[in-house]
């Protein structure tokens, strides 16, 4: 199976840009890497929430998916303090 299509939101491009610029790399290859392995990567769901998350070291990336389409829905990202205000 090919690599999920990502598609981000404004909010996920906004903040993702925001990100100090040595996190990049590692946010695009944590997300690639679940994209490639999208049926039977380990997803954690929040608590009350739609969204799954992915952890990046001290950063997480919020977001859906449809295993179906392919595709993965980047919501956000952000430091674990903050992102969790953000919902």
């Amino acid at each position: 199976m090919a690599a999920a299509l990502q598609i981000w939101s404004h909010t996920f491009a906004r903040s993702f840009d925001a990100l100090p610029p040595n996190w990049h790399d590692a946010v695009r290859r944590s997300v690639d890497d679940m994209g490639a392995r999208l049926g039977n990567f380990p997803h954690c769901r929040l608590k009350g929430r739609p969204e799954f998350r992915l952890r990046v070291g001290n950063y997480r990336v919020l977001y859906e998916f449809d295993i179906s389409l392919g595709r993965i829905y980047l919501h956000y990202v952000g430091h674990r303090r903050e992102i969790y205000r953000m919902l």
